[in-house]
């Protein structure tokens, strides 16, 4: 099948405008492996040498320091990778029209957090019916008692957009299309994907990583669908917002009557809070094209009739690449 004049190809095959062989892949895993180490030295000495004899930093603190210094890490290393190793627009990372917009990142939060809403009632409602009672999926609300807690969340949700950002770059974009260019099914790659993303996040057990495999899955979903990671983008910062914040306020006692949990309840959990928030906001887009539909509509609805907007590149050499990759047979 050959791709009409003016119309961009699918988001997960944007790798073929650049250097795909594999020597550029191992360069770009050197180069953002050996910038995490330098930025995590640099974030060090500040927080090693200087801040901890002036004043007290928490562990939490230490970590998120940390965790910006790596996320800093995979936004810069892809930026220098692809002007120097990729050599293709470091935005084709973001968008196939090579363009980012920060309203899309905000209308992924704003769609997440109402789907995650009924997702937490669902499992309520679940959890209420095995136990006979009303209860809730989480711990009572309670204030924070040390402010240590609140000084480690507040930093933690200033940071939580640039980690989700530096995530998604790597895992949904660069990860995803690097993959695809080596395994023709786009199922596959966003399998191997979300296996590689829950092994990521080492912190969680077996459950948790099952929870990280499913939020990936359906985080794959919104960008493949939507051809642009910024809803994506969004979604992941409000599903970390939401984790922070109940780590922050819901620590009371477990509800009164909680039966141990079951396989079943672990499926539930994994289903309920993982992937029917997805699913919901998946549904929503489909039904509202016209609502929710890119800046470039056309990449979301083929068939609109709106016209695509002309694609703009800092060299003409790309240009050529990508006006040859439109006309190839797919």
């Amino acid at each position: 099948m050959k791709l009409e004049e003016g119309f961009s190809p699918a988001f997960i095959d944007l790798a073929q405008i650049g250097r795909t062989d594999w020597r550029s892949v191992a360069l770009t895993i050197l180069l953002i492996e050996f910038l995490k180490i330098l930025t995590c030295v640099i974030a060090a000495f500040p927080l090693i040498f200087l801040a901890h004899r002036i004043f007290h930093i928490s562990y939490a603190d230490k970590l998120i320091v940390y965790d910006l210094a790596e996320a800093a890490a995979y936004i810069f290393g892809l930026r220098l990778a692809f002007k120097k190793i990729v050599r293709r627009p470091f935005r084709s990372l973001i968008s196939t029209d090579m363009t980012f917009d920060i309203r899309r990142c905000l209308l992924g939060a704003a769609l997440y957090l109402p789907a995650n809403a009924l997702g937490l009632l669902a499992l309520s409602l679940f959890y209420s019916m095995r136990a006979g009672t009303w209860l809730l999926p989480f711990r009572h609300f309670e204030w924070p008692q040390h402010n240590d807690q609140i000084v480690a969340s507040m930093a933690m949700l200033i940071a939580i957009p640039f980690l989700a950002f530096a995530e998604e770059l790597f895992f949904r974009a660069w990860l995803t299309q690097t993959l695809r260019h080596y395994v023709h099914s786009s199922i596959i790659v966003v399998a191997l994907v979300a296996g590689l993303f829950a092994a990521f996040h080492t912190q969680y057990d077996l459950l948790g990583k099952t929870l990280m495999m499913v939020n990936s899955l359906g985080l794959s979903a919104l960008s493949l669908r939507d051809r642009r990671l910024e809803l994506a983008i969004g979604a992941h910062s409000m599903w970390n917002v939401c984790a922070t914040l109940l780590l922050l306020f819901c620590t009371g006692p477990m509800p009164h009557g909680l039966t141990p949990p079951t396989t079943l309840d672990w499926w539930a959990l994994v289903i309920l809070k993982g992937a029917l928030p997805y699913a919901l906001m998946y549904g929503l887009l489909q039904k509202t094209r016209g609502w929710f539909a890119p800046p470039d509509a056309r990449l979301a609805s083929p068939d609109n009739g709106q016209p695509c907007p002309p694609l703009t590149f800092k060299s003409h050499s790309t240009m050529i690449k990508f006006k040859s990759f439109l006309h190839k047979d797919l």
